[in-house]
């Protein structure tokens, strides 16, 4: 058995659609669990009359804690079921193609894996969308390939299929956003392999009242403990490449929060020294690994850390660009 676990906050216009595309799975053999987070709209009754109609849906209300909380909600009422499976991690305002649970099964099923992994569709509008049949051809990997070869989809603890043995002893860090960085990693890495589709099964909304859409706020460093902490595991477990391409990841995340930080022009002012404080690192750590980032391969990183000296660079190798093409003319 599948068991889907949805936490549900404020996503009245968009609960239907997500629930709905569980339901309407060619897999049968699932279970859902919403989690209603304290939800102050229709949400709640809405959980409850699907429910009413479907007895495999379950529906926990508890007191608003935030997503982790409410993820963890749903591990706790599924372990203490005392059952296994497994586990998919579906957020509210998301939904899914028709096929995901019967694509992402297979390779379970076929190849013992304990972790099946989609491909996302981005989605921005409202828009009716078609479903294309499909099979799904897959490539079975390491947790580390997938970190290095696909880092876009293996932090997300959504769009995958975990078996149930991997979250046992993991749970979602409360009160924190990026909370899929401190945790997704450790469920990964317990498994020797995992299944991985470019199928995009799983439909990410981009919700301009989600939390990933609003204005910059000190809140976002919390990312950096994060990512400090996967370092230190693949480190102490030996997963050099891993720990290489996170280190990668870890210094263009400094240049992504400098943009993010100037983004927000209101509070620039408020903001100024954590700017400042963020752009210092970022040049030490472009500094003291010169043998493995240059301006080509970290350009966004140095148009962060050095933007008039990247501006300057980039007028020179345009004008450098143009007298080889009139010399070779």
């Amino acid at each position: 058995m599948i068991t889907v676990i949805v936490p549900v906050y404020k996503v009245e216009k968009y609960l239907n659609r997500c629930v709905d595309s569980i339901l309407n799975q060619t897999y049968t053999d699932f279970r859902i669990i919403l989690v209603d987070d304290g939800s102050p709209d229709n949400c709640g009754k809405i959980c409850d009359e699907y429910a009413e109609k479907d007895n495999r849906i379950v529906v926990i209300h508890k007191e608003n804690g935030g997503l982790s909380d409410a993820r963890n909600a749903g591990l706790q009422w599924f372990y203490e079921k005392g059952e296994s499976g497994y586990i998919f991690f579906l957020d509210s305002d998301d939904w899914i193609h028709p096929q995901l649970m019967e694509q992402l099964i297979q390779p379970a099923i076929t190849n013992a894996v304990k972790v099946s992994v989609g491909a996302f569709e981005w989605v921005y509008s409202h828009e009716e969308m078609s479903y294309p049949r499909y099979t799904a051809e897959y490539n079975i990997m390491s947790p580390e390939d997938l970190l290095i070869n696909h880092f876009w989809d293996f932090n997300y603890a959504c769009g995958k299929l975990f078996h149930s043995s991997l979250f046992e002893d993991v749970r979602f860090p409360v009160g924190q956003i990026f909370e899929d960085t401190a945790t997704t990693y450790k469920a990964l890495f317990k498994c020797e392999k995992v299944a991985k589709t470019e199928l995009p099964l799983y439909y990410y909304f981009q919700n301009e009242d989600g939390l990933s859409h609003g204005l910059w706020t000190p809140k976002e460093l919390v990312i950096f403990e994060g990512m400090k902490n996967q370092l230190a595991f693949y480190k102490e477990n030996g997963f050099k490449k891993a720990y290489e391409k996170e280190f990668q990841l870890f210094v263009h995340h400094h240049a992504y929060q400098i943009v993010r930080i100037k983004e927000n022009k209101k509070d620039l002012k408020k903001n100024k020294s954590e700017l400042k404080r963020i752009k210092k690192e970022l040049r030490r750590y472009l500094k003291e690994n010169k043998d493995k980032f240059n301006v080509h391969n970290m350009t966004y990183a140095y148009n962060a850390a050095y933007p008039a000296i990247m501006r300057l660079y980039s007028v020179g190798s345009l004008i450098k660009s143009k007298i080889s093409k009139n010399n070779n003319a």
